[in-house]
């Protein structure tokens, strides 16, 4: 079962649901539709290899990472939040070596130089340039379906565990509840599902 499959099969059914419930008022609605979508038709989804251009030079397949991984997009018109860069570095210090972090900016390359110059060395900043029409299957899949910010949670088997389609980290109010979410869902990609913190590896406590 592939993410690109199940999104041709299921994704504009969606859409036109959530279009009218949204249209109606009815965010709780649009909420389950979503959370039926992922449940029932992409979760443990395979997601196929892709190649990313990196802002330093060179490109990274996701088909070669050992790991699980967060694919976090952004967009060139959205505010950089400076605690929430801090956030991801100490997200990348904290599990350094048992997860990768990937940054994809939806813009060209010198506007994500100049948008990730304060990322850590370990996050991996890479871009999409929709204006070199290269990248067609990845735009599809990971911005028009879903928008940006968002974060796709990819497991060591490159299996979709979760997507969070308002991926937001920050430890000020509210939004610790995505900050926490995020430490419980990389804990159980980690872990495979178990309860459990034994064995855990931090570099930052």
């Amino acid at each position: 079962m592939y993410f690109d499959v199940q999104i041709a099969k299921h994704l504009k059914t969606y859409k036109n649901k959530s279009d009218l419930a949204m249209q109606k008022g009815d965010r709780d609605y649009a909420k389950s539709l979503f959370d039926s979508l992922f449940n029932n038709h992409l979760k443990n989804s395979h997601i196929r290899d892709i190649a990313l251009k990196k802002i330093k030079g060179g490109t990274y397949k996701t088909s070669l990472i050992d790991k699980p991984f967060l694919l976090v997009t952004k967009s060139p018109w959205e505010l950089i939040n400076e605690e929430e860069i801090e956030e991801i570095n100490r997200l990348s210090k904290m599990y350094k070596n048992q997860i990768d972090i990937i940054i994809l900016f939806w813009d060209s390359r010198l506007s994500a130089k100049a948008l990730s110059k304060d990322y850590d060395s370990n996050v991996i900043v890479t871009y999409v340039d929709e204006r070199e029409n290269q990248s067609n299957h990845i735009i599809k899949l990971f911005k028009h379906s879903f928008g940006a910010p968002a974060c796709f949670f990819i497991s060591e088997s490159k299996q979709l565990m979760k997507i969070d389609r308002k991926f937001i980290l920050s430890s000020n109010g509210s939004v610790d509840i995505s900050l926490n979410s995020t430490h419980h869902q990389i804990k159980l990609m980690l872990f495979d599902g178990e309860k459990t913190n034994k064995g855990i590896i931090t570099t930052v406590n």
